[in-house]
Protein backbone atom coordinates (compact mmCIF):
# COMPACT_ATOMS: atom_id res chain seq x y z
CA UNK A 1 0.00 0.00 0.00
CA UNK A 2 1.43 3.49 -0.80
CA UNK A 3 0.59 7.14 0.82
CA UNK A 4 -0.22 9.75 -1.81
CA UNK A 5 -0.40 13.16 -0.63
CA UNK A 6 -4.13 12.26 0.15
CA UNK A 7 -6.87 15.45 -2.13
CA UNK A 8 -8.97 14.77 1.16
CA UNK A 9 -6.49 16.48 3.79
CA UNK A 10 -6.75 19.37 2.60
CA UNK A 11 -10.35 20.58 3.09
CA UNK A 12 -10.34 18.71 5.98
CA UNK A 13 -8.23 19.91 7.38
CA UNK A 14 -9.04 24.05 6.14
CA UNK A 15 -12.59 23.31 7.07
CA UNK A 16 -12.27 23.43 10.98
CA UNK A 17 -10.77 25.94 13.54
CA UNK A 18 -8.91 23.33 15.10
CA UNK A 19 -6.68 23.41 11.74
CA UNK A 20 -3.17 24.35 11.61
CA UNK A 21 -3.50 24.12 15.51
CA UNK A 22 -4.48 20.95 16.47
CA UNK A 23 -3.41 18.94 19.32
CA UNK A 24 -0.11 21.11 19.56
CA UNK A 25 2.53 18.47 21.10
CA UNK A 26 3.67 18.79 24.47
CA UNK A 27 5.52 16.60 26.66
CA UNK A 28 5.91 13.75 23.68
CA UNK A 29 6.87 11.21 26.50
CA UNK A 30 3.93 11.72 28.22
CA UNK A 31 1.58 11.50 25.00
CA UNK A 32 0.02 14.86 25.88
CA UNK A 33 -0.78 17.50 23.66
CA UNK A 34 -1.86 21.48 24.17
CA UNK A 35 -5.67 22.13 23.70
CA UNK A 36 -5.68 24.45 21.21
CA UNK A 37 -8.43 27.10 22.93
CA UNK A 38 -7.84 26.64 26.56
CA UNK A 39 -3.75 25.72 26.14
CA UNK A 40 -4.61 23.13 29.01
CA UNK A 41 -3.02 19.22 27.96
CA UNK A 42 -4.82 16.34 27.56
CA UNK A 43 -3.88 12.79 26.71
CA UNK A 44 -3.80 11.78 22.85
CA UNK A 45 -6.56 9.90 21.23
CA UNK A 46 -4.71 6.69 22.12
CA UNK A 47 -4.71 7.05 25.16
CA UNK A 48 -8.69 7.07 25.48
CA UNK A 49 -9.60 3.81 24.96
CA UNK A 50 -9.39 1.30 27.88
CA UNK A 51 -8.12 -1.60 25.31
CA UNK A 52 -5.29 0.23 24.42
CA UNK A 53 -2.89 -2.32 26.86
CA UNK A 54 -3.94 -5.00 23.97
CA UNK A 55 -2.40 -3.14 21.37
CA UNK A 56 0.55 -2.51 23.54
CA UNK A 57 1.37 -6.25 24.02
CA UNK A 58 1.09 -6.50 20.29
CA UNK A 59 4.07 -3.75 20.08
CA UNK A 60 6.28 -5.22 22.51
CA UNK A 61 5.61 -8.76 21.17
CA UNK A 62 7.07 -7.08 17.46
CA UNK A 63 9.74 -5.69 19.69
CA UNK A 64 10.68 -8.76 21.26
CA UNK A 65 10.50 -10.81 17.75
CA UNK A 66 13.28 -8.68 15.98
CA UNK A 67 15.57 -8.89 19.63
CA UNK A 68 17.54 -12.13 18.03
CA UNK A 69 19.02 -9.71 15.37
CA UNK A 70 16.35 -10.54 12.66
CA UNK A 71 14.24 -6.86 12.17
CA UNK A 72 10.56 -8.25 12.62
CA UNK A 73 9.81 -6.49 9.55
CA UNK A 74 11.53 -8.18 7.40
CA UNK A 75 12.05 -11.50 9.16
CA UNK A 76 10.07 -14.46 7.40
CA UNK A 77 6.18 -15.02 8.40
CA UNK A 78 6.00 -18.26 10.02
CA UNK A 79 4.22 -21.07 8.62
CA UNK A 80 2.02 -21.53 11.15
CA UNK A 81 0.54 -17.98 10.91
CA UNK A 82 -3.07 -17.52 12.10
CA UNK A 83 -6.40 -16.26 9.50
CA UNK A 84 -6.15 -13.01 9.63
CA UNK A 85 -10.12 -13.25 10.45
CA UNK A 86 -8.36 -13.85 14.13
CA UNK A 87 -8.02 -9.74 14.24
CA UNK A 88 -11.23 -9.11 12.60
CA UNK A 89 -14.74 -7.90 13.90
CA UNK A 90 -18.25 -7.23 12.53
CA UNK A 91 -19.07 -3.83 13.55
CA UNK A 92 -22.08 -2.56 15.69
CA UNK A 93 -22.40 0.93 14.15
CA UNK A 94 -21.39 2.89 11.33
CA UNK A 95 -18.71 4.78 13.91
CA UNK A 96 -18.33 4.87 17.34
CA UNK A 97 -15.04 6.77 18.50
CA UNK A 98 -15.43 10.49 16.81
CA UNK A 99 -17.99 11.58 19.22
CA UNK A 100 -16.31 10.01 22.39
CA UNK A 101 -12.69 10.93 21.45
CA UNK A 102 -13.64 14.91 20.84
CA UNK A 103 -15.99 14.77 24.61
CA UNK A 104 -13.63 17.30 25.80
CA UNK A 105 -15.00 19.33 28.47
CA UNK A 106 -13.03 22.21 28.08
CA UNK A 107 -14.16 22.75 24.59
CA UNK A 108 -17.22 24.74 23.56
CA UNK A 109 -20.37 22.12 22.08
CA UNK A 110 -19.24 23.48 18.42
CA UNK A 111 -15.76 23.08 19.00
CA UNK A 112 -16.26 19.69 19.86
CA UNK A 113 -18.31 18.62 16.99
CA UNK A 114 -16.18 20.13 14.53
CA UNK A 115 -13.30 17.53 16.28
CA UNK A 116 -15.94 14.85 16.06
CA UNK A 117 -16.41 15.76 12.21
CA UNK A 118 -12.32 15.67 11.29
CA UNK A 119 -11.93 12.13 13.61
CA UNK A 120 -15.51 10.47 11.56
CA UNK A 121 -13.64 11.74 8.32
CA UNK A 122 -10.39 10.41 9.13
CA UNK A 123 -12.28 6.86 9.79
CA UNK A 124 -14.01 7.01 6.47
CA UNK A 125 -11.38 8.60 4.45
CA UNK A 126 -8.93 5.52 5.91
CA UNK A 127 -11.92 2.97 4.53
CA UNK A 128 -12.20 4.62 1.33
CA UNK A 129 -8.00 4.40 1.01
CA UNK A 130 -8.39 0.70 1.31
CA UNK A 131 -10.99 0.41 -1.01
CA UNK A 132 -8.21 2.51 -3.49
CA UNK A 133 -5.51 0.23 -2.08
CA UNK A 134 -7.57 -3.21 -3.11
CA UNK A 135 -7.17 -3.58 0.78
CA UNK A 136 -11.16 -4.03 1.55
CA UNK A 137 -9.82 -7.29 3.69
CA UNK A 138 -8.53 -4.84 6.45
CA UNK A 139 -11.32 -2.82 7.12
CA UNK A 140 -12.34 -4.05 10.43
CA UNK A 141 -9.36 -5.68 11.19
CA UNK A 142 -7.45 -4.92 14.37
CA UNK A 143 -4.17 -5.88 12.93
CA UNK A 144 -4.36 -4.02 10.07
CA UNK A 145 -5.47 -0.96 12.08
CA UNK A 146 -2.00 -1.75 14.02
CA UNK A 147 -0.42 -1.72 10.89
CA UNK A 148 -1.60 1.62 9.41
CA UNK A 149 -0.46 3.57 12.34
CA UNK A 150 3.51 2.07 12.51
CA UNK A 151 3.22 2.89 8.48
CA UNK A 152 1.91 6.18 8.82
CA UNK A 153 4.48 6.91 12.07
CA UNK A 154 6.97 5.04 9.78
CA UNK A 155 6.10 7.85 6.85
CA UNK A 156 5.88 10.89 9.00
CA UNK A 157 9.09 10.05 11.42
CA UNK A 158 11.30 9.75 8.23
CA UNK A 159 10.24 12.23 5.52
CA UNK A 160 7.91 10.38 3.11
CA UNK A 161 9.90 7.17 3.31
CA UNK A 162 7.73 3.58 2.57
CA UNK A 163 7.89 0.62 3.87
CA UNK A 164 8.27 -2.41 1.31
CA UNK A 165 5.15 -3.98 0.72
CA UNK A 166 7.05 -7.35 1.56
CA UNK A 167 8.03 -5.91 5.09
CA UNK A 168 4.20 -4.34 5.50
CA UNK A 169 2.55 -7.97 4.94
CA UNK A 170 4.99 -8.99 7.46
CA UNK A 171 4.23 -6.99 9.64
CA UNK A 172 0.68 -7.18 9.07
CA UNK A 173 1.31 -10.82 9.69
CA UNK A 174 2.80 -10.31 12.76
CA UNK A 175 0.40 -8.14 14.29
CA UNK A 176 -2.19 -10.49 13.28
CA UNK A 177 -0.38 -13.41 15.13
CA UNK A 178 -0.26 -11.18 18.39
CA UNK A 179 -3.77 -10.76 18.34
CA UNK A 180 -4.72 -14.25 17.75
CA UNK A 181 -2.98 -15.57 20.85
CA UNK A 182 -3.93 -12.90 22.91
CA UNK A 183 -6.41 -13.66 25.29
CA UNK A 184 -7.15 -10.10 25.93
CA UNK A 185 -8.08 -9.23 22.36
CA UNK A 186 -9.71 -12.54 21.73
CA UNK A 187 -12.87 -11.90 24.16
CA UNK A 188 -13.42 -8.19 23.74
CA UNK A 189 -16.93 -8.17 22.42
CA UNK A 190 -17.11 -6.67 18.92
CA UNK A 191 -17.70 -3.09 20.37
CA UNK A 192 -14.57 -2.73 22.24
CA UNK A 193 -12.70 -4.41 19.25
CA UNK A 194 -14.25 -1.58 17.04
CA UNK A 195 -13.66 1.06 19.86
CA UNK A 196 -10.01 -0.08 19.29
CA UNK A 197 -9.53 -0.35 15.86
CA UNK A 198 -10.81 3.51 15.67
CA UNK A 199 -8.96 4.85 18.25
CA UNK A 200 -5.90 3.34 16.41
CA UNK A 201 -6.86 4.46 12.53
CA UNK A 202 -7.46 8.18 14.16
CA UNK A 203 -4.59 8.33 16.28
CA UNK A 204 -2.70 7.29 12.86
CA UNK A 205 -4.54 9.23 10.46
CA UNK A 206 -4.19 12.78 12.68
CA UNK A 207 -0.24 13.17 12.44
CA UNK A 208 -0.28 12.23 8.44
CA UNK A 209 -3.22 14.81 7.82
CA UNK A 210 -1.20 17.36 9.33
CA UNK A 211 2.20 16.21 7.87
CA UNK A 212 0.07 16.55 4.35
CA UNK A 213 -0.96 19.69 5.14
CA UNK A 214 2.53 20.91 5.92
CA UNK A 215 3.59 20.13 2.87
CA UNK A 216 1.12 21.11 0.73
CA UNK A 217 1.32 24.79 2.92
CA UNK A 218 4.92 24.30 2.91
CA UNK A 219 4.62 25.18 6.66
CA UNK A 220 8.16 23.26 8.16
CA UNK A 221 6.25 23.80 11.59
CA UNK A 222 3.60 21.81 10.60
CA UNK A 223 5.49 18.82 9.57
CA UNK A 224 7.29 18.93 12.88
CA UNK A 225 4.54 18.89 14.85
CA UNK A 226 3.13 15.95 12.93
CA UNK A 227 6.54 14.36 13.93
CA UNK A 228 6.22 14.97 17.63
CA UNK A 229 2.83 13.45 17.54
CA UNK A 230 3.47 10.51 15.48
CA UNK A 231 6.33 10.04 17.81
CA UNK A 232 4.48 10.27 21.31
CA UNK A 233 1.99 7.81 20.30
CA UNK A 234 4.20 5.48 19.63
CA UNK A 235 6.09 6.19 22.96
CA UNK A 236 2.31 5.86 24.80
CA UNK A 237 2.30 2.65 23.02
CA UNK A 238 5.82 1.34 23.86
CA UNK A 239 6.01 2.43 27.29
CA UNK A 240 2.56 1.69 28.59
CA UNK A 241 2.85 0.16 31.84
CA UNK A 242 -0.54 -1.57 30.78
CA UNK A 243 1.17 -3.39 29.11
Amino acid sequence: MTFIPMTWVRPIMAGTAIATTLLLPLQPAKAQFTNPYTFNTWNNPISSSADTAIMNRAFQRMVAGSSSGTSAAVSPVAASSAPLGASSFRPVARQLMPQQLAGDPTLSPTDQQQLANLYAELLANYHHWLVEEGEQRLQHNVAGAMMYLLLTSHYVLNDGEELSQVEQDVILQNFNNALASDAHFQFLSARGKQELYETIVISAALPLALYFQGQADDDPSLITQAQAMAEATLIAILTDEAG
